[in-house]
């Protein structure tokens, strides 16, 4: 199994996290990044603009830049790609289509929440490299 994550970052505004509703399967109400499982015959990135579109309607003219950044080994032999994004967008720009909210979060708030799976560990990594 593969799964694709996105470090989404606007500069004037801070990270983009989803906070995962009372429903989720795991970890409710909790935060996370946008993204989701690559599907087969798809490619990480390819898997990446497709979850940001269903899940945000996130298109590639709101992106400034994408680069890969992580592979992580997980469990049962699972890779997570995660994606650095950098884009200019507004929330008013974006429509939620999965999860509770969308927040914009600047770098001095960005641990002050509970998140999901390794995502805190995924943001502590990307914050120290940069």
């Amino acid at each position: 199994m593969r799964f694709v994550g996105a470090i989404i970052e606007n500069p004037k505004r801070g990270f983009l996290l989803q906070q995962r509703d009372e429903k989720a399967p795991s970890f409710p109400l909790c935060w996370t990044l946008f993204g989701g499982i690559v599907e087969r015959g798809e490619q990480p990135k390819e898997a990446l603009f497709r979850e940001l579109k269903e899940e945000i309607n996130l298109t590639k003219k709101l992106i400034l830049s994408c680069k890969k950044v992580k592979r992580n080994l997980q469990d049962k032999g699972a890779i997570q790609y995660i994606y650095h994004l950098q884009m200019n967008a507004k929330l008013d720009q974006l429509i939620l289509k999965e999860g509770k909210q969308m927040q914009y979060v600047n770098r001095k708030d960005l641990f002050d929440r509970k998140f999901a799976f390794n995502i805190e560990k995924v943001l502590r990594s990307f914050i120290d490299g940069i």
